[in-house]
């Protein structure tokens, strides 16, 4: 390296899987977190872990003025002065609104600044919830959930997005919504027995004490962010997942609200059915730009003429290249296009096996509002608005959600989540 030019830091911390960035538990970084801390005077108590990501972790705390569970979001240090996700939240919980989806938001209830050994942190108190959909969705016994209740969760997401977007919120994330009955009747133990108390120890590289600045242990979770956008307004960075990203994001185009909608519809088609829209063996952005066109198509000619590794599956003239032995990627000749996919969703095979009310043409409505979503051009998707006015949402998908608010009374079965970017 030459002289003079920056050297990087040194690891203090022995890596860990699916956790924070233990390497940002030092001075402007995360707060050492762990349960049993009580926050604000002794009001909030940590009793479990919600998530964590680059920008934040977040906990569930049991608040001891009202005996409820709250979500303590605790950012690192050095955003207390850059962060606006208390101003978002103010705005998204306007009472003034009164849109169906803010229902599906979570509210700030409290913030509040403390400080501790890696500086000064601005902790934001929101509605909490630990049931994930994608956890739920694991834990069913044949990975999907019953067709009604499906139907139920797209509605809702459906109608949060639409509730953000008329508000100017662009999530810049994938679909990480939580949803569950009131935690209030569970004690910690119970806590603790449902959902998991793993724990894993935090060792520094030269086997120093981690305390202050670090935590003896972490738990083991995950989380997301969002900013706010006028609707034709750019932004640069997402941090969506690579299965998630739209198109753009691989060709290093801006990002616009339209963005959101298409990481929506990949997340609904994987809700409806059983398995992901697109699947590889390994997150690679190649890949799943293979799979989009697998999917959906040839992309827009700037996309197709940018995308380097095309040469390996595809001529100039776009006929398939004869697969060589010495080539890294292995790609089946033959296109399964999104009309295909529906009839992979787990539902059936083929019309014949298939549950989903073909007759009535749900499974096309739903084709048809995903094919929308996922238009490559950003600027030819659906909005929000098309989607709460679309022929899978009025006749399938709100219908579901009308009829469980009315089994289990009107305010029953919001989405609460605690989320972390």
């Amino acid at each position: 390296m030459a002289d003079g030019a920056p050297h990087p830091p040194e690891k203090v911390y022995l890596p860990d899987h699916d956790i924070e960035d233990i390497e940002e538990y030092r001075a402007g970084g995360y707060h050492p977190t762990v349960i049993g801390d009580v926050f604000h005077n002794g009001r909030y108590e940590v009793v479990h872990k919600l998530g964590s990501g680059g920008y934040s972790t977040t906990w569930l705390a049991r608040d001891k003025d009202t005996e409820h569970y709250v979500a303590l979001k605790i950012p690192r240090a050095s955003e207390a002065s850059k962060s606006t996700e208390a101003d978002i939240l103010r705005l998204l919980s306007d009472s003034a609104s009164g849109h169906k989806g803010q229902r599906f938001i979570p509210r700030l209830l409290d913030e509040f600044a403390f400080d501790g050994p890696n500086g000064r942190h601005i902790c934001l108190v929101q509605e909490a919830g630990v049931c994930s959909i994608a956890r739920s969705k694991e834990d069913a016994a044949n990975f999907m959930f019953p067709v009604e209740t499906a139907r139920s969760i797209a509605a809702q997401l459906i109608l949060g997005f639409s509730y953000l977007h008329s508000r100017g919120t662009f999530t810049c994330e994938t679909c990480s919504s939580n949803y569950g009955p009131s935690l209030d009747h569970l004690t910690p133990d119970d806590l603790h027995s449902r959902y998991g108390l793993c724990k894993s120890p935090v060792r520094r590289v030269d086997g120093a004490d981690v305390a202050p600045h670090a935590p003896t242990y972490v738990k083991i979770t995950d989380y997301g962010t969002s900013v706010i956008a006028a609707a034709n307004e750019p932004f640069p960075k997402l941090y969506t997942p690579t299965l998630y990203l739209p198109p753009e994001a691989f060709f290093h185009e801006p990002a616009t609200l339209a963005a959101d909608v298409w990481t929506l519809g990949v997340n609904l088609y994987e809700i409806l059915g059983e398995r992901p829209l697109f699947e590889t063996f390994v997150c690679d952005p190649d890949d799943v730009i293979w799979e989009m066109i697998n999917t959906l198509g040839r992309p827009p000619q700037r996309w197709w003429d940018k995308w380097a590794a095309r040469g390996e599956v595809f001529e100039d003239d776009g006929s398939w290249k004869t697969p060589s032995l010495g080539s890294n990627r292995v790609y089946t000749p033959a296109f399964r296009r999104l009309h295909q996919r529906m009839w992979d969703m787990g539902r059936g095979e083929t019309p014949e096996t298939c549950e989903w009310d073909v007759e009535g043409g749900e499974m096309r409505a739903l084709e048809d509002m995903l094919r929308g979503m996922m238009a490559f051009e950003p600027k030819e998707r659906l909005t929000t608005e098309d989607l709460v006015k679309s022929e899978y949402m009025v006749k399938w998908a709100l219908p579901a959600w009308e009829r469980q608010l009315s089994r289990q009374g009107e305010s029953a079965s919001e989405c609460v989540s605690g989320t972390s970017d």
